[in-house]
């Protein structure tokens, strides 16, 4: 399906209410084309990829490993066991620093340098995708879960629609777009064969309209093939797969409920690339494809890192323009900033962002202002919300409205006063909502 013209001229449909077009700060980035780091130094490589999904070793200390090894393996069906991300002796078994789930057990690999990996299926035998997922160890990114076990339950709930996010609408972030322009034809193919594993009547590839050349390019290759391509306006957080199931489907995401409910899944273009690795090339998850941004970064891009790597090293091997003052994994909206220098790569990693100077600022009282208020794309009060931290019980609307809030940062952004919104908000939920997370497909901070 061809854009129209009106579409050419006056741009895609709204999206939705709230929001805030952010600048992108990708116009660099955007042009380098995806670079592999090799390993080099011993990979703290986590042996599990969440704290609750149990797995147990199937290394020693002193075996050799080849690429695409198991390191592990899971000790249920909801977890997955994860794969060497290179060749080299395990060193040790022992705990890795992550930042979404702080310390995991893992193991210490040293690379020898070797290209030797395990061999590939010679065909596909009478395995299913979903059960060559789960031996590939993919994960998905929202929902942070495997990505079999979140299309087991999309083929339980009876889903009718597949939206794949290529929505990367938070500033810096670059490797969905690079995945598009470097390989699209790749990206529908894998597309085609998770729609199909899932049963589902429709597949949607929603992308930024602002990216005509890649929209063309993805009309292209999808002509006469199972998935629609749906350019959409880009405001942030039009990347959050409740506001695509909004813009797209016209269908809302009841507070706290999950879009399963809306016979709907969401996965992330990320997840898409890992599972195309995995059902067309055999390949276990091994690396995460990163971007590495920030003023203080000299040689930054989208990087293909080995999972295991320090964080401290990868700084250092794109090179720093000046000590970081501040480093934020993940996007600058949704992302963590944190200061554990032996923090390492993991299988959902998707940004390091190094910047020269901290933001100190205060927060001061609230100057009521109503931005957080025009801006939340959920038209939920943030400040009504904050204040129940004083408060010793909470009313059912506010109830609501805490399960509605998608964790997407925008209020505490536009704030003058500085104030800590989302991260307030997010602590009362818990507190009264009983849940500690947002809608399915929530992000984290």
């Amino acid at each position: 399906m061809q854009m129209s013209l009106l579409t050419h001229l006056l741009g895609p449909r709204s999206a939705f209410d709230g929001g805030l077009y952010l600048p992108d700060r990708k116009a660099g980035l955007a042009r380098r084309p995806i670079q592999t780091l090799h390993p080099e130094g011993p990979l703290h490589v986590p042996l599990t990829v969440r704290r609750d999904l149990t797995t147990e070793p199937v290394v020693r200390k002193g075996d050799r490993v080849v690429l695409g090894q198991a390191l592990s393996r899971a000790t249920n069906d909801q977890a997955v066991g994860v794969h060497a991300p290179c060749a080299g002796e395990i060193l040790s078994l022992e705990r890795v620093w992550t930042v979404e789930d702080g310390f995991l057990p893992g193991a210490v690999l040293v690379p020898d340098g070797s290209s030797d990996k395990v061999p590939q299926h010679q065909g596909w035998d009478d395995e299913s995708i979903i059960v060559q997922l789960a031996e590939c160890g993919v994960v998905c990114d929202m929902p942070r879960a495997p990505l079999h076990v979140v299309m087991r339950d999309a083929i339980a709930a009876g889903v009718t629609d597949l939206i794949v996010n290529a929505m990367e609408t938070e500033p810096y972030l670059t490797a969905d777009l690079r995945t598009l322009v470097e390989y699209p034809g790749r990206m529908i193919d894998a597309t085609c064969e998770l729609a199909d594993a899932l049963g589902v009547s429709r597949a949607i590839l929603a992308v930024p309209f602002r990216h005509r050349r890649v929209v063309r390019r993805l009309q292209s290759e999808a002509a006469g093939r199972y998935v629609e391509i749906v350019a959409l306006s880009n405001p942030y957080p039009q990347c959050h797969p409740v506001m695509l199931v909004k813009a797209i489907l016209d269908r809302e995401v009841a507070p706290g409920a999950s879009i399963l409910s809306e016979d709907a899944v969401v996965l992330p273009l990320a997840t898409v690339r890992r599972a195309s690795d995995a059902i067309l090339s055999d390949l276990p998850t091994t690396h995460a494809l990163m971007t590495v941004a920030g003023d203080a970064v000299e040689h930054a891009g989208t990087y293909r890192v080995p999972v295991g790597t320090p964080l401290a090293r990868l700084a250092k091997r794109v090179g720093m323009l000046a000590p970081a003052a501040q480093a934020v994994y993940g996007g600058p909206l949704t992302g963590s900033a944190f200061g554990y220098e032996d923090a390492v790569v993991t299988h959902d990693s998707k940004a390091l962002l190094l910047f020269g100077r901290a933001d100190v600022s205060r927060p001061v009282p609230c100057v009521r202002c109503g931005w957080c208020i025009e801006d939340c794309p959920v038209g939920i009060d943030p400040p009504a919300l904050m204040r129940l931290e004083t408060e010793a019980t909470c009313s059912e609307p506010k109830r609501i409205a805490l399960r509605a809030c998608i964790e997407c940062g925008l209020c505490s952004h536009v704030c003058p006063s500085r104030l800590p919104l989302s991260e307030t908000i997010i602590r009362n939920r818990i507190r009264f909502a009983g849940t500690e997370s947002a809608p399915e497909g929530g992000t984290r901070h």
